[in-house]
């Protein structure tokens, strides 16, 4: 879920943003929710409350707060309510308890987190990074424990650096899990805990490098990315501008907006994408080109797909609209192989297809929560190790006192929630433990206790002793 307004950075990266930063900055868009789900589908009821963004000129600037709303559009409520202070980028936890936001203006901004409670009446207000600086996009680990969100990298100066940063919900800490100079945007964390997407500048076509849509394990290991194309495709021999990643409820697919850049000419209108999560199936689901369609999302029960349309020059029709979400992906090679899921397929890009429906005019920056009193306890949390080296030469092994993890051969391994998990750090002969990271990081001994809370991941350092 994760925003928009970051697709005016890093413009000399890829051509055609110069165009939309203005346009898109003003609209601070990013949005996920859905509408009543079709018969026969899964109920509604896990459907919560819709978190979005009004904002209003104060003298000449422009000042924002988050409400909330019922998805029939009734219950509007300021919840930030500052005449001030600009707030933006809200996003639910996983419970539906919580609103996690950006406040502040550019360059001086902070990740907060509201607590509105079981019941949507509560007000508690808490400030997870005090250091100002450019951030946005925050997104929640499954068990509501961490936020992942972008950062500005201090000190690079000719081209702002922009890097996905995970953070525990108390401030503590803070780990950067991209650490490039290409730059990443949009983080979107999978509701398995699996997986974090976010939108990189990487090299996938042979007309250069463009912003496509990535995947990484928690800890930042296991770079894939989605959006390159199937080879022969356009999508492969052009360029395109992929952006604003976000997760289906069962983390088996994901939307995007994407802007084709070559060879069909710099800049066309963004249009809403969908991709499997292995990469498999990159399926255009809008096409009416005479306006911008932004900020994709999906809703709670997974049947709608929202996003913000923008009629370029300004429209009271301007606002959050809604689609029935695909089912499965028509180009995924498991899809086509049966007649049966072919057909199935083929029925559900044509309703993704149809005429979208407004639920909001004039609303922007958007996220659907569940019904907090909908969300079945979670049944096991993935633990995942690895081991850094100081020195070459240097090494070591982690165990688990429970089955499940002797690293390096076996790594990660799933526990039922709130287990206690001991974790032990042994050196190889000539070796040394350095240290932890991660969930161990306040642990100074070779023995660390991991409460299984949430997902997790761990790093132990070996160094070498002589």
């Amino acid at each position: 879920m994760n925003r928009i307004i970051s697709s005016t950075l890093k413009r000399s990266r890829v051509r055609g943003l110069a165009r939309h930063i203005a346009r898109i900055s003003a609209l601070v868009l990013l949005l996920s929710f859905g509408l009543p789900t079709p018969a026969g589908a899964q109920v509604t009821s896990v459907n919560g409350k819709i978190a979005y963004v009004v904002c209003e000129s104060v003298n000449s600037d422009s000042q924002c707060d988050i409400w909330v709303m019922n998805p029939d559009g009734t219950g509007q409520t300021n919840v930030t309510n500052t005449a001030v202070l600009t707030e933006q980028n809200p996003v639910w936890s996983a419970d539906g308890t919580k609103i996690a936001y950006i406040e502040g203006a550019v360059g001086f901004n902070y990740l907060k987190v509201i607590d509105l409670g079981v019941d949507g009446n509560g007000r508690t207000v808490t400030t997870v990074t005090t250091e100002p600086s450019i951030q946005w996009g925050p997104t929640w680990s499954p068990g509501g424990t961490q936020i992942a969100l972008v950062r500005e990298v201090p000190g690079v100066v000719i081209t702002s650096q922009f890097d996905i940063i995970v953070v525990n919900v108390d401030g503590s800490g803070e780990t950067n899990i991209t650490n490039s100079d290409s730059g990443e945007l949009d983080p979107a964390w999978a509701p398995d805990g699996s997986k974090i997407a976010f939108a990189g500048v990487r090299l996938v076509s042979d007309m250069g490098a463009e912003w496509a849509i990535v995947t990484v394990n928690p800890d930042g290991s296991g770079e894939q990315i989605l959006t390159a194309g199937d080879p022969g495709t356009p999508r492969a021999e052009g360029l395109d501008n992929d952006r604003a990643p976000a997760w289906s409820p069962d983390s088996s697919k994901l939307v995007f907006m994407s802007e084709a850049q070559y060879p069909f000419g710099c800049c066309h209108p963004w249009q809403i994408w969908a991709v499997n999560r292995d990469g498999t199936g990159v399926t255009k689901l809008t096409t009416d080109e005479t306006v911008y369609e932004m900020g994709p999302s999906w809703s709670p029960d997974g049947t709608q797909i929202i996003f913000y349309r923008d009629y370029f020059f300004g429209s009271e029709d301007n606002g959050l609209y809604t689609m029935p979400a695909p089912t499965s992906l028509p180009l995924s090679a498991q899809t086509l192989s049966s007649p049966t899921t072919r057909l199935a397929a083929t029925k559900s890009l044509a309703a993704a297809t149809s005429s979208a429906t407004l639920l909001a005019a004039g609303a922007s920056d958007a996220d659907w929560g569940r019904d907090p009193s909908t969300v079945p306890p979670t049944a096991a949390y993935k633990l995942s190790v690895s081991i850094a080296l100081q020195h070459k030469g240097a090494g070591g092994t982690v165990a688990s006192d429970l089955k499940g993890i002797k690293c390096g051969r076996d790594c990660s391994e799933s526990y039922a929630a709130g287990t206690l998990v001991t974790l032990t750090a042994t050196p190889k002969r000539n070796s040394a433990f350095a240290g932890w990271s991660g969930a161990c990081a306040q642990t100074s001994g070779a023995v660390c206790l991991v409460t299984m809370n949430d997902v997790k991941t761990v790093t132990a350092t070996f160094r070498r002793s002589r």
